[in-house]
Parts: structure tokens; sequence; C-alpha cells
């Protein structure tokens, strides 16, 4: 399969345009349909349909464009990685959950290059199901999410610990302490599926013979700082970790309580690809967290 042909393709899929994607690709319109048909006559599939829009993926299309975006995301990784060994300069993409990513690894990174000034670092941050699958993907170098993996090819070792709080509005009045049922009641705002924070909340209500709909759920958000407005704004409340909270908390403009008779703790874990050789900056970033107690600031 040649990937030159995978691009036009995978190119007029995302605009839905052969005449767009020619500008775009820089070529004309019968070159690129030219490179679809290759395309096609070596799948020996129908990649399109013409519409009065423009062009529609078919069913088989739809399949060939999913494994055609991850086939040139591997091509540029593996370019990536041969021009940094070849050039001598190590570049490390790390992958984090929302949680992570967004309120302690920026700083952790910072810490970092502090001590290794020549470190180049780059963050992705999602949830927790997409750092994984960039994980797979080869989009990233080493992951960083809450709770341990059970896939095949990646290896995790636990590195901190976290704990989500109860996030009320700073004008609640109600108890310090409420229980599990009471929380059960409660508006409750969530992530979206496929976030660590989640996957928490899921396995602690699993070890007292609940789930997810036993909460009296109102609204699903995918960020945390959304649901932090949301709550502000009086709509409900969540349970969200500890680092994403504690300027709010200290600044009075949210509140946090505990939970009685569950835990809602978890465990920050690294995760990476199993038998894959560390280059050394990743070796030094590793260290660096599990030594550092201030890795995560």
């Amino acid at each position: 399969m040649n990937l030159n042909h995978l691009k036009a393709f995978c190119t007029v899929a995302q605009v839905k345009s052969i005449s767009e994607a020619a500008r775009l690709l820089h070529m004309s319109q019968s070159s690129l349909s030219y490179q679809i048909q290759l395309l096609e006559n070596d799948l020996d599939v129908e990649l399109f349909t013409r519409t009065t829009k423009g062009v529609e993926l078919t069913a088989l299309g739809e399949i060939v464009y999913e494994y055609g975006q991850t086939f040139l995301q591997l091509a540029e990784n593996l370019k990536r990685d041969l021009n940094n060994w070849k050039s001598g300069h190590e570049h490390l993409v790390v992958g984090a959950s929302s949680s992570i990513g967004s309120y302690a690894l920026p700083c952790t990174i910072y810490s970092f290059k502090e001590k290794y000034p020549d470190a180049n670092i780059k963050l992705l941050v999602g949830n927790r199901e997409e750092t994984i699958q960039k994980l797979l993907d080869k989009t990233i170098d080493i992951g960083l999410i809450e709770g341990p993996v059970d896939q095949p090819g990646l290896a995790t070792r636990g590195i901190a610990e976290d704990e989500l709080l109860l996030i009320v509005p700073p004008a609640w009045k109600g108890p310090e302490r409420v229980t599990l049922e009471e929380l059960c009641r409660l508006p409750m705002i969530l992530r979206e599926e496929g976030s660590g924070t989640r996957g928490v909340i899921a396995r602690a209500l699993a070890t007292q013979g609940l789930t997810i709909a036993n909460l009296n759920v109102v609204l699903e958000l995918n960020s945390n700082d959304a649901i932090k407005s949301a709550i502000t704004a009086g709509h409900g409340v969540s349970l969200l970790s500890r680092l994403a909270i504690r300027r709010e908390i200290h600044a009075g403009t949210l509140k946090a309580l505990q939970v009685e008779g569950i835990s809602f703790r978890s465990t920050f874990h690294i995760v990476y690809q199993a038998g894959r050789p560390a280059t050394g900056l990743q070796k030094k970033f590793f260290r660096f967290l599990l030594t550092n107690k201030k890795a995560f600031c």
C-alpha cells in the first residue's frame, strides 16, 4: 500500500471534497482522483460515493479511513524517532489524563526542565481512554493515568496516591460529611465515559454493590473546569480529584466534603509499552517521577 495514496484518501475523507483536498495537497484534481483510484484497485474496494455536496465514505471506506489514520500516524512517529536518534536530540511525548495533565504535570515538566534544561518534552492531555489509545498508536511515548491498565503490550507502575472529594458550591449549608445514601440523592455532575475520574467513581461504588446508575446524574461534561464552573453556578455537585480543585478550595470558591462509608482513593500510574527499550530521556523522567517527592507540585 502506497502511503502517498493513503494520505490523499484520508485528506479527501476529512474535507469531503476532491477539489478542496487537491488544493490542500497542492496537486491537480485529476492526479488526486487517480491516486484514489489506485488505492481502490490495490484494496479492491470502493472508497467513496459521490453526492451533490461532494463525496462520502462508503462503509468499507470508513474502515480504511480508521486504519489509514493510524498507519499515517505511525509513519510520522517512525520518522520522528529516527530523526531524533540521528540528530542526538531526544524528545519525549507524554500523554496524561485530564486531572494529571491539566493540574500536576505542567509544574512537573517545568521542574524537570530546571534539572535537565536540554530536555524536549511535549504534553498531550486527554481522558484516560484517549491516553491509552495514543500509547497503543505510538502517538505518545509514555502516559500518566488514574489506575492500572490491563492491556496486552502495556505495562504500568504506580507513582502517587490521589483522592476524589465531594465538591459543592461555597454557599453549601449542608453537613460537612455526607453518607453514601445522601450522596446518591445529590444532583451529580460527572465526567464523560472513558475518563479516569469516572472510572475511579465506578470502581469505588462497585465495592458497595452500586453503579453509576445509582447516582442522581443531572449533567455530564468532558472537562474538570467545565464541571467546576457548573458547580459554582449552583447546577449540582461532583466528585473531583484533590489535584483539580486545590486552588479553588484555597481561594474559597468551592468547598470540599468527605463521604462516609466509601473511599474514592486512586493511584496515579505511569503506563508504557512493555518490551520497548526506554530512551535515556525516558529513564530520567521515570526516575524523576519515582524519586522526587515534589514531582507532582
